[in-house]
């Protein structure tokens, strides 16, 4: 490290030599993969002594003072890098300091690159520092650094990167925003730089604004009426795509943040507490000024030699307006109507498709019965549009007939659906792009028949149920299929309108069946030359396991006599040892395990190799999650038949749980697993007793910030896994009397539930399990009532089940465990 510090810093040594030295130095001390990164900073203390990591920060401070762009630029990146792990640590307490210093010092013959690099490495510094890693002192002198660097009379240079760093640090400075002299003066910095000359500038003020909407919203109205004034006029008139792209963006955030409030309001509504954020309704306010603007200088501007997936001002309005729908409501509906009205015959395609995208956007949020008329009146435009001479303006019309049957089903007229399915299956033999979004439609379509009974002998589908999915099978071999993941979106429709199937449309699923299954056995001969072959084989086996998935659970006791060539070809898939065929095939077999039941024991002994195989895949943690979920169909299946299997399943189960390098995704079903094996496996489950519950007990004991967003989601799902663990145990050890197993653990038992109806009570499915193992452990326990009955007697126990109760989908498993309480307690 230190030579690398060394040719870096040289100022006589070779550009390109020391670029390469600054970015080796700058992977010695990071990398993405957060393991990795740990180990990383683990060594920058351990085997770099306290004289040479000196060495390295003071060089590479030095070497943002060089005259070479690129070195010093590397330099930017070390020194951040260094500094966002040391700072954590409360070490290096003078790099701040120095950093400050480069911005004021004016004897050096090139101090706009030094402010520049010193800008650059604030930046990358707060990209990669926590918030909780920098005090109020160090935020400060970050915040004066880059206020310096965004002076109106600095070089542009210079005011672009400190731009940067601003956009980096905003997360940093809520404390200034609190001040409001200091949020005026960050403010007025930015404002000011959206009128630059200079485009970069313009456009980094302009996402930066987006970022405090998001940040700071509580803090906007003594600044919305200018944001509002220098949003509009940017996107009608700036002359560069991106800064008015990046206005867009901020009434997209406005509107994120708008709903995030709202909804969080109604979720405190309904948990009768108080909510700590208002909504001030800045976009339904602006909704009649920002609607024209978005449907007239963006809805308007497509590329049409553009990609589906690029992000051009066009894209960025139309979602923007989507957004708006869903803030705004009711509002915004005369406006986009009327733009439709004039345009979607208009002879110009630019403005068809901006009409028929401004219908699609509008679909999600006003009043569903506002959308009723007008929806019936676009249905046969749409359909017809779908033979329009411009490929834009069909895809368009193809994906807002799905949003239609996506959102609004029920309004398509009467009538209607022949018309409809006919274009849309006619729209299948279009370009890739438009048969995708045909497949998109169709999908929605099928989608709306979910909640069907499946006993019904027929619905409105089964007339053009056998000509879709010729169709759609058709559109899986076209020779576009690569493009706009057409054969994945074909193969996805396919699934849903099997899955939605009425009963008299069961021969034509046992005849896709076969289709099905003739083509995975003739991915085993397909001829592969190269890896990009013998990576589609993989995608389609993917596929077509999934659709077996889907065929099985479908047509349920059907799939029988065709369960040894199914179950061939799968464990075929499996050998093949690719994640995500293997992924599709264990849930497959999961599907025929749970539908045959205890006939699946016949393929046990093929099977359970893989499944071990599976169970040990911790670097496919996908595939590792998919076995763990069959492991549990199989046992649910089998029963004690399971029993010969369990010693190595359980073996792995706990492996899994103690890996610490497998991905925390996996193991909520690996818990709820254990449930599974109990039920399975009744009294014969007390030798894993201890074990198990040391394991749930050690998961029940995770505590969390709840700050950090993605572990408040982790930790739901994995009291989910928890408690289905511990309701599979108890019931398991009821059929085989093991009692007395459990009452050593009542007291972390009931800990864990009263802290999941504490911190999780606006939750139905916590609370219903929460519930129901309250029951079950009354029903296993009654015979101890005296000594178990203080557990039950427990307030939260009371007001769980009460509040179960005042829940109508509840109130069955609240009646049932309060009964159960009551007997124990009599």
């Amino acid at each position: 490290m230190v030579a690398l510090a060394d040719e870096l810093s040289e100022e006589g040594r070779n550009e390109h030599s020391r670029q390469l030295a600054g970015l080796h130095l700058k992977n010695l001390l990071f990398a993405r993969d957060a393991h990795i990164s740990a180990e990383k900073k683990r060594k920058w203390y351990t085997d770099v002594d306290a004289n040479s990591r000196s060495h390295v920060k003071i060089a590479c401070l030095k070497v943002l003072r060089s005259a070479n762009p690129q070195a010093a630029h590397a330099g930017a990146l070390v020194v951040a890098k260094i500094g966002a792990l040391e700072l954590q640590e409360k070490q290096w307490p003078e790099l701040l300091g120095q950093l400050l210093k480069n911005m004021t010092t004016k004897d050096v013959g090139n101090s706009n690159l030094t402010k520049t690099s010193t800008l650059e490495a604030l930046g990358y510094l707060c990209e990669d520092l926590e918030e909780e890693a920098v005090d109020q002192t160090e935020t400060n002198q970050i915040l004066t650094a880059i206020v310096d660097g965004m002076r109106e009379d600095g070089a542009i240079t210079v005011r672009v990167a400190a731009a940067r760093a601003l956009l980096s640090s905003l997360v940093f400075t809520r404390h200034n925003f609190d001040n409001e002299t200091e949020r005026t003066m960050i403010m007025q910095v930015l404002c000011t730089a959206t009128k630059s000359p200079d485009e970069q500038l313009r456009i980094i003020a302009f996402e930066s604004l987006a970022r405090v909407a998001a940040l700071y919203y509580e803090k906007l109205p003594q600044y919305i009426e200018a944001l509002f004034t220098l949003t509009l006029t940017a996107i009608q008139q700036d002359k560069d795509e991106q800064v008015s792209m990046m206005a867009v963006e901020f009434w997209s955030s406005l509107c994120e943040e708008e709903l995030e409030i709202l909804e969080e309001t109604n979720s405190v509504d309904q948990s009768r507490t108080l909510s700590h954020r208002q909504c001030a309704r800045y976009v339904c306010a602006a909704a009649s000024h920002i609607v024209p603007v978005l449907l007239q200088s963006t809805l308007v501007k497509q590329d049409e030699y553009a990609d589906e997936d690029t992000w051009n001002l066009s894209a960025a309005g139309a979602i923007c307006l989507g957004l708006v729908a869903q803030a705004a409501g009711d509002a915004i509906v005369p406006d986009v109507l009327a733009f439709v009205e004039n345009n979607i015959l208009h002879a110009e395609w630019r403005r068809r498709e901006a009409s028929i995208m401004a219908f699609g956007q509008l679909l999600d949020g006003p009043k569903p019965e506002l959308l009723t008329d007008p929806v019936q009146t676009a249905m046969p435009v749409l359909v017809r549009t779908l033979k329009d001479n411009h490929t834009l303006v069909k895809d368009t019309a193809a994906w807002t007939l799905g949003r239609i049957c996506e959102l609004h089903a029920q309004r398509i007229p009467q009538g209607y659906l022949q018309p409809l399915v006919e274009s849309l299956g006619g729209a299948l033999q279009d370009s890739a792009r438009v048969a995708s979004q045909s497949c998109f439609a169709l999908h929605n379509l099928a989608q709306a028949f979910e909640r069907a009974p499946r006993s019904r002998e027929t619905n409105a589908l089964s007339p053009f149920f056998r000509p879709l999915l010729t169709q759609l099978l058709a559109a899986t071999e076209r020779r576009d299929w690569q493009d706009h993941n057409l054969r994945g979106q074909a193969y996805e429709a396919v699934n849903i309108l099997i899955q939605n199937h009425a009963h008299d449309m069961r021969p034509v699923v046992l005849e896709v069946m076969q289709v099905v299954l003739q083509r995975l056995h003739s991915t085993f001969s397909t001829v592969v030359v190269s890896q990009d072959d013998k990576e589609e084989r993989y995608q389609l086996q993917s596929l077509l396991c999934s659709v077996m998935q889907v065929i099985t659970r479908a047509v349920d006791k059907d799939i029988e006599p065709f369960c040894d060539h199914i179950v061939a070809l799968l464990l075929q898939v499996l050998n093949n040892e690719h994640a995500i065929a293997s992924e599709e095939a264990f849930m497959a077999l999961g599907a025929i395990a749970s539908t045959i039941e205890q006939a699946f024991d016949k393929y046990m002994g093929d099977f359970f190799p893989f499944l071990i195989k599976g169970l040990r895949n911790y670097a496919d943690w996908q595939v590792c999650s998919a076995s763990v979920g069959t492991a549990g169909d199989v046992c649910r299946a089998l029963e004690s038949r399971i029993l010969p299997y369990c010693d190595e399943i359980v073996r792995c189960l706990l492996e899994d749980l103690q890996n610490p390098t497998l991905n925390r995704q996996v193991k909520p079903a690996v818990l709820s697993c254990f449930g599974d094996i109990a039920l399975a496996v009744s009294g014969n489950f007390v030798k894993y007793l201890p074990s198990t519950l040391q394991m749930l007990e050690q998961a029940a004991a995770m505590k969390i910030s709840p700050d950090d967003e993605d572990l408040v989601e982790y930790i739901t799902v994995l009291r989910e896994g928890i408690l289905e663990a511990y309701i599979g145990v108890v019931q398991g050890l009821h059929d085989g009397g093991g009692s007395p197993f459990i009452k050593p653990h009542l007291g972390n038992i009931f800990q864990f539930l009263e802290v999941v109806v504490n911190e999780n009570g606006d939750d139905p499915s916590l609370i219903k399990n929460s519930v129901g193992l309250i029951g079950d452990l009354a029903t296993l326990l009654v015979q101890h009532a005296e000594e178990v009955s203080v557990y039950f007697r427990q307030n939260f126990v009371v007001e769980v089940i009460q509040e179960a109760l005042r829940q109508d989908n509840l109130r069955d498993i609240a009646l049932w465990t309060q009964t159960k309480r009551d007997t124990l307690l009599s």
